[in-house]
């Protein structure tokens, strides 16, 4: 049975899941190839590109690309470039389309590379240096890509024979692993937080209702092994002596009460603190690892569009909206907000720290608008944080995402019948507007316009829900 690097990681992140993934791939519950995950692979094949370019544009490097190694016990490792060094030695490299050597769980780049070293070397090729190549951060695009200043090469040799011995004891024991027979009762993601769960999970553990104790916000690993010692799973379980956070206690009461938890006073406090007009805004942006264009830097984001609804104490509401159709930097849409949006009056948003992110941002780049930039910041409100601590409904399923709390507390609004659906799928939008003629184009432009605006509008109904209460 082959294991991939692919595998090998799957299989340290949960053993069953790669066996039912290997045995039985028709039963297994593939996650959704998701507009995201699409846009990573895009991504880590431009990187590659400009990676062989550095390489073919030295004239004397001597270096192969996408070199196969196989083992007769199965190993099977494609890697990304392998280089005869002067003196005979042989050095690989391992392609990232990050802009660091990441060590966590998910994302362990030197378990990567060092897959990659032990097949190969187990196939007969000796490997004698490791490199990871990764973007620069700090890399600013003028003009042309230049490969030099937009790569960086991490010598990880030493690093990687720290962890030789360790990992090739976890290649055999994979092997032997898959090798084996397994039943369907449990798997190891059940003593971790949901975010690292496997595809599988549900299929191995159909007792866990939902929502459980995995959808407590922000519940540590170490918290969910004290549950578990317990053989408490659903939140009706859940002891009340069992210390959590204070946000943790009110999702469990919200759950066991079948109601949510109010406070009523601070929901008050919050909106009397707002000032008319209110500015209901949000933003799209635009990132990418290989830069797009001049001025922009690996994975740096930069607005391309954004959404406005304006309520006047009146409750007259008005609509304004921007999209930047063509590929440049955001100068015209700063203009036009600054036109859209008046001297006074709290600006209002959901998850404030990335719309302030973007506003300093754009602060450096364009100095003449600072002022009116900081003052965006200096107004803006957060209206998710009311969903945080002051109304907690268990149906959010422990996140406060604009997208889990609209239908429990808005159920007659619904993303489901968009075509862009979240920020990921709205910029591949974008650049495919940018690229496409002009009656693709301009019918791209009207989801993107009509996500947008959503997420706006949702705001003011939930504004207006907390004003009911």
């Amino acid at each position: 049975m082959q294991l991939t690097k692919t595998d090998f990681i799957q299989y340290l992140n949960c053993p069953k899941s790669l066996w039912l993934l290997k045995t039985a791939p028709d039963h297994y519950p593939h996650g959704e190839f998701s507009t995201f995950m699409q846009k990573l692979v895009r991504e880590g094949y431009e990187v590659e590109h400009y990676v062989k370019q550095l390489f073919e544009s030295a004239g004397d490097r001597d270096a192969s690309f996408q070199a196969v190694f196989e083992t007769d016990d199965g190993l099977f490792a494609r890697v990304d470039v392998l280089e005869k060094m002067s003196g005979g030695t042989t050095a690989l490299y391992e392609v990232k389309s990050s802009t660091s050597v990441k060590t966590d769980a998910k994302h362990n780049h030197l378990k990567d590379a060092c897959f990659q070293k032990i097949c190969a070397e187990r196939a007969g090729q000796s490997i004698d240096g490791v490199f990871l190549v990764h973007l620069n951060g700090e890399y600013v695009r003028d003009g042309e890509i230049d490969p030099s200043a937009m790569l960086v090469f991490a010598d990880i040799t030493e690093a990687v024979d720290d962890v030789l011995a360790e990992t090739s004891a976890e290649i055999d024991a994979a092997l032997a692993f898959l090798a084996s027979d397994h039943d369907m009762n449990g798997c190891s993601c059940t003593e971790k937080t949901r975010a690292n769960h496997c595809d599988a999970f549900s299929l191995f553990n159909p007792t866990v209702p939902t929502p459980s104790i995995y959808s407590l916000p922000f519940i540590r690993q170490n918290k969910i092994r004290d549950l578990r010692a317990m053989k408490v799973v659903g939140l009706d379980e859940v002891p009340g002596e069992f210390t959590l956070s204070d946000n943790q206690r009110l999702v469990v009461e919200s759950f066991q009460h079948n109601a949510p938890k109010i406070n009523e006073a601070a929901i008050q406090r919050f909106l009397s603190g707002l000032s008319f007009p209110l500015y209901f805004f949000d933003y799209e942006t635009y990132s990418a690892a290989v830069p797009y264009l001049d001025g922009t830097g690996p994975h740096k984001h930069f607005p391309v569009q954004y959404s406005l609804h304006v309520l006047e104490a009146d409750g007259s509401l008005d609509h304004k909206e921007y999209l930047e159709r063509e590929a440049r930097l955001p100068d015209r849409l700063v203009a036009r907000m600054q036109e859209d949006i008046g001297p006074t009056g709290s600006i209002v948003s959901w998850h404030k720290s990335f719309e302030e992110t973007r506003n300093r941002e754009l602060a450096k780049r364009y100095p003449d608008k600072t002022d009116f930039l900081n003052d965006l910041n200096d107004r803006m409100v957060d209206l998710e944080d009311v969903f945080k601590s002051d109304y907690v409904d268990a149906r959010f399923d422990g996140s406060t995402s604009i997208k889990k709390v609209l239908p429990v507390v808005c159920p007659h609004l619904d993303y489901k019948e968009l075509v862009v659906q979240d920020g990921a799928s709205a910029m591949e939008a974008w650049r495919r507007m940018i690229d496409a003629p002009p009656d693709e184009a301009e019918k791209i432009a009207s989801d993107l316009l009509s996500y947008c605006r959503l997420d706006t509008f949702a705001m003011v109904e939930i504004y207006r829900f907390l004003e009911s209460i």
